[in-house]
């Protein structure tokens, strides 16, 4: 994790100010406590900027980066692993805010903290902690006096992972992650990373694993012999949000169909063994959409293996 140099800490009396080197600490350390991961250098360097006020065409032409590569890859991920590290949505518009709440929660004793930027003039000023400590969120308990608490508490559960789920959702649109999520759900026994390469048309084979190995951290998918499923609990949600996306669905089925086309007279019998719900599945699909010259060339396939 690489940090741009900044001022050291400088306490006076009324108001505490804290170098961004010291905000980006502290963040690195919240994010490595949540997820086992630093941040990347630039990671770190977009975070910086954009807690100096700077926007995605600023920052990469003062870094020599492009810009689609931070605003559609580094920058979505970035506020994603945040929203996982405190709990919350961030994005580039809200992250001074939720630094802020968190840093004052961290050191509440203080009446508050300001985070200066290197040049510590009256423009350099990027968040100002309130007195009073932010509200916090609370589940709402069971109306029935007669309901048990068991029940209650499972309720509330349930609640809980929804909006998590939401959220994690919400993170994730418009991200190579968010479209791998998607394309798995495709596959009721699990898919293999060419499988997944094939169906989301990314091509990357790198930043498929990347995109598979935050759904891990999220807990949204399992890894079992070479092979990514969906966990039983997301799954429905993740065919809703699947439909929600009519042209990325149609393009991934199409795509989902002539990988099983081409693949499956490579398939021996162990291969086989493994991809016949999957291929249960596409042949329905295939049936019930009137595809059927697919029909009759994945049909002899399957029959051999059954007999």
């Amino acid at each position: 994790m690489a940090i741009q140099q900044s001022k050291e800490v400088n306490m006076e009396p009324e108001t505490g100010k804290i170098s961004l080197k010291v905000v980006i600490i502290f963040t690195d350390k919240a994010v490595f406590s949540e997820t086992g991961k630093h941040l990347s250098n630039i990671e770190s360097l977009v975070l910086q900027e954009t807690l100096n006020g700077k926007k995605y065409p600023e920052i990469a032409s003062d870094n020599g980066y492009a810009i689609e590569y931070l605003k559609n890859d580094v920058g979505p991920k970035l506020w994603r692993r945040l929203s996982i590290t405190f709990g919350e949505k961030v994005s580039k518009a809200n992250v001074k805010i939720v630094l802020q709440n968190h840093l004052y929660n961290e050191q509440e004793s203080q009446k508050s903290i300001t985070i200066s930027s290197s040049v510590p003039d009256s423009n350099s000023q990027l968040l100002t902690v309130p007195k009073e400590e932010p509200p916090k969120q609370i589940l709402p308990l069971s109306d029935s006096p007669q309901q048990s608490s068991t029940q209650s508490e499972v309720e509330q559960l349930q609640k809980f992972a929804k909006i998590y789920f939401k959220k994690s959702l919400e993170s994730l649109q418009g991200t190579s992650t968010h479209k791998v999520l998607m394309a798995l759900a495709l596959f009721p026994h699990g898919a293999i990373l060419k499988a997944i390469m094939a169906v989301t048309g990314i091509t990357d084979s790198n930043l498929v694993k990347d995109s598979l190995n935050e759904l891990k951290e999220m807990l949204l998918i399992d890894h079992q012999e070479e092979r990514y499923f969906l966990l039983p609990l997301v799954e429905t949600y993740i065919i809703n949000e699947l439909n929600c996306y009519p042209e990325f669905e149609e393009k991934s089925r199409e795509r989902w169909v002539n990988w099983y086309v081409e693949m499956s007279p490579k398939f021996h019998s162990l291969i086989f063994e493994k991809e016949k719900e999957n291929l249960t599945k596409v042949m329905d699909w295939c049936v019930n959409h009137q595809l059927y010259h697919q029909v009759n060339q994945l049909w002899p396939m399957i029959k051999s293996y059954c007999q």
